[in-house]
């Protein structure tokens, strides 16, 4: 559990300290009568794997390995809405503006020469905000913005947050889920997974869970009409549930989906991109193509491109692979 701090009038927790471990797991199918017994010595004894005494939330005799990829000393977590809620909570009390709407059109001096202003609507009224620099970072939508940005078909992926029967300790999880040799379960996916102590989004402990992507609905025009396909959230359940007890036990409280800006397919360990700095447009800068790493890699990134802007260029960190330059697709 983080501890909390008070920067300004902001309520700041700091992020929770977690293990992280790629496990193998064997599910049960615990809807048609599978037995489950109780004592984590049982993992110990079905893997030559030691497994924590505290990691008691999985099903007894379920690990089948288990490699810790990070411990309380150099990993933590955070909720990413209270993250993005509280930098701009503490934005505001530094000085900024914090405008909500939807960005239609970025508007540009003669021939392109340099950025103007903004076009944005808000509550149904369009508006425009002059600007003498415009930080991109849109997301998958950053090519209807700016074109030239050289996004792939971006990637969907669903996810479901459950209210466990009981507290998980703090134990993320990137498993690989074997289905049970009889019964109802096949096809298993394997989720990653992630509990959460509560926190100003919920006072309650949760676990947040993702399944794997897929390219079968085009991005929509706005996040408000991102398609959830229910079956695939209740997939992930599913997975995750046959692993667990107090997950299987527990409720389902949000079922969700999301795009991620992806520059393009790549295998799991090849780092592509992201996007980072400026355009041959004065004034307009990109910080985009983060893939499934933006929430790791945004305060970095923001850090960076304040220093470019700011500054004149980067000095904590070395971004000429990320330039845009490297990426950009014009017509």
């Amino acid at each position: 559990m983080g501890h909390t701090q008070v920067l300004g009038s902001a309520e700041f927790r700091a992020p929770p300290n977690v293990y992280c471990a790629d496990v193998a797991l064997q599910a049960q199918d615990l809807d048609n009568g599978a037995a489950v017994t109780s004592g984590v010595e049982e993992h110990e004894e079905s893997s030559m794997t030691k497994v924590p005494s505290d990691l008691d939330w999985l099903l007894p005799g379920s690990i089948k390995s288990y490699a810790e990829a990070g411990n309380p000393n150099d990993s933590a977590q955070v909720n990413p809405l209270a993250f993005t809620e509280t930098l701009a909570q503490l934005a505001k009390e530094n000085g900024a503006e914090v405008i909500i709407g939807s960005a239609t059109t970025i508007n540009y001096r003669d021939k392109h020469s340099g950025v103007s202003s903004v076009s944005y609507t808000q509550n149904g009224t369009s508006k425009t905000l002059e600007a003498t620099d415009v930080l991109l970072a849109a997301g998958p939508w950053t090519p209807k913005l700016f074109p030239a940005t050289n996004l792939g078909q971006p990637p969907r992926g669903h996810s479901v947050v459950v209210r466990p029967s009981r507290h998980l300790s703090p134990y993320v999880l990137f498993p690989n889920i074997s289905a049970p040799q009889s019964g109802s379960l096949s096809d298993l996916l394997s989720p990653e997974m992630y509990p959460r102590p509560g926190d100003k989004i919920h006072d309650f402990d949760t676990i947040y869970a993702c399944g794997p992507d897929d390219y079968d609905v085009p991005l929509p025009d706005t996040t408000d009409t991102v398609a959830v396909d229910e079956q695939r959230c209740n997939d992930v359940y599913t997975a995750v549930g046959s692993v667990s007890k107090p997950i299987h036990d527990g409720e389902i409280i949000t079922k969700q989906a999301c795009y991620k800006p992806q520059i393009r397919p790549h295998e799991e360990d090849e780092e592509v991109g992201p996007i980072v700095g400026p355009t041959c447009i004065q004034g307009l800068w990109l910080a985009t193509g983060h893939d499934e790493w933006g929430i790791q890699n945004a305060p970095g990134t923001g850090l960076v491109m304040s220093e470019m802007i700011f500054d004149g260029s980067a000095h904590s960190a070395d971004c000429e692979s990320l330039d845009p330059k490297n990426f950009l697709k014009w017509d």
